[in-house]
């Protein structure tokens, strides 16, 4: 018996956050609420061949490799204390200057994030290293924690991004041009906390008078930079092939993971033990992504079915809106969503509904997934979920989770006037492209 497409289309989004509200993993609620919708719009010939091979089909294209292959290099670059050597280096160009501290963990989270990809993985290694040194030196939990917590959000925006790979999956748009259009926005995002923590320093005259270091002599500055070349020879072989249009981000990625492997091979001494942990956590993880791919993939082709995505493209372009209008419309979900749910599940939820009304809008796509990712920073500091303030709190367990929220708030507002920023000067992103 087949339904209505609306009525399918209703019943398949209600089936689903029942599910979800239920209990049910992200990845089984999306799938069976696709496979319902199929159901009712299908024959049941063409359903078991779809369900058959969709799976496959949806998993099985060459690109994907590169999500594996970037999970892989930055648990390696974890392994091999990449964080702890950039940090060593940035303390010691910027420790003399007013929020010194801070600053240098930012500057870390950024060169961290350049090899990891990871939100949750930069603030976790950072704030191992960093919070403890800030504290020592007569920070404020509120300044040590927010820092911390947001820096690490430059790993969902500083390529190679883990957020970036699945908008690729999820809307076909290539991932070179968004590694590449993101590049500036990340490094943007980073000078951009640098020079709040260095005004926040500047207003509060007791962490200011308290936390500036003696500067370090030339030969020391440079001794560090040296020692943490780890980070500039796997951002060489990722990102610098990709710009010089050497290799394919598949390619670079795979650069990355060797070059990766073998800095962990060299340095560590319990290095099988580091291999084979970094081999299990790496296909857990892609294994849950792939999961969540392949149920909203199902989810997708049942909602298209439906014609809802079409429908709703079509009623969004009635709008006499400008274009910035609209893309600050579409947009606003993601903040408010980000707030309770993970990054990943977000963007697989939303953009078989949202993404057929920024093509239709004319909007550029690699645009709107540098937005969706700034606002997923935003999800990972804010509460109730807030994740990366949880991992900070849970890596330094004296923290007061409030204070670590607190702190993140200079950050949100940060964020928030980067979004309008690239909305109203869209060039910032879109210059680099051909």
């Amino acid at each position: 018996m087949h339904l209505d497409p609306t009525l399918t289309g209703a019943a398949m989004l209600a089936a689903m956050l029942i599910f979800l509200f239920a209990g049910m993993p992200i990845a089984f609620a999306l799938g069976v609420a696709g496979v319902f919708g199929l159901a009712m719009t299908r024959s049941w010939p063409s359903l078991e061949f779809l369900l058959s091979t969709f799976p496959y089909s949806a998993s099985s294209n060459l690109a994907y490799i590169v999500l594996p292959l970037f999970l892989f290099m930055g648990y390696m670059a974890f392994a091999a204390g990449v964080a702890s050597r950039a940090f060593d280096a940035a303390r010691t160009w910027f420790g003399a200057i007013p929020g010194g501290l801070p600053i240098s963990t930012v500057f870390a989270s950024a060169c961290f994030a350049a090899v990891s990809g990871s939100s949750v993985a930069t603030a976790a290694t950072v704030a191992q290293v960093a919070i403890p040194e800030m504290l020592r030196h007569k920070y404020n939990q509120r300044i040590a924690a927010g820092c911390v917590a947001a820096a690490g959000t430059l790993g969902v925006l500083i390529p190679p991004s883990g957020i970036l790979v699945i908008y690729s999956i999820a809307t076909e748009v290539p991932i070179t041009d968004l590694f590449v259009a993101a590049f500036v926005p990340g490094v943007l995002t980073a000078v951009a906390y640098m020079v709040l923590l260095y005004f926040w320093v500047q207003a509060t005259p007791a962490v200011k008078e308290a936390t500036v270091l003696p500067p370090a002599p030339w030969r020391e500055r440079f001794r560090a930079v040296g020692q943490s070349w780890e980070v500039i020879a796997l951002f060489a072989l990722v990102m610098g092939t990709i710009y010089l249009g050497l290799a394919t981000a598949t390619e670079a990625a795979a650069f990355g993971a060797a070059g990766a492997l073998a800095i962990v091979v060299f340095r560590r001494k319990n290095r099988r033990a580091i291999i084979w942990r970094g081999l299990v956590d790496t296909g857990v993880a892609t294994s849950s992504i792939f999961a969540l791919v392949i149920g909203a993939g199902l989810f997708g082709l049942g909602l298209a079915t439906t014609q809802i995505p079409q429908n709703l493209a079509s009623w969004v372009a009635g709008f006499t809106l400008e274009k910035w209008q609209l893309t600050l419309f579409l947009i606003l979900p993601y903040l408010i969503l980000g707030c309770f749910i993970d990054a990943i599940s977000m963007l697989l939820l939303t953009l078989p509904v949202v993404f057929p009304v920024v093509v239709h809008a004319g909007i550029n796509p690699v645009l709107f997934g540098i937005l969706v990712t700034k606002c997923t920073e935003i999800g990972a500091i804010t509460p109730p979920v807030g994740l990366n303030v949880f991992v900070v709190k849970n890596t330094v367990p004296e923290l007061a989770l409030g204070e670590c929220f607190k702190g993140a708030i200079p950050f949100v507002l940060i964020e928030l006037a980067l979004i309008g920023l690239l909305i109203a000067f869209p060039q910032i992103v879109t210059f680099p492209l051909k």
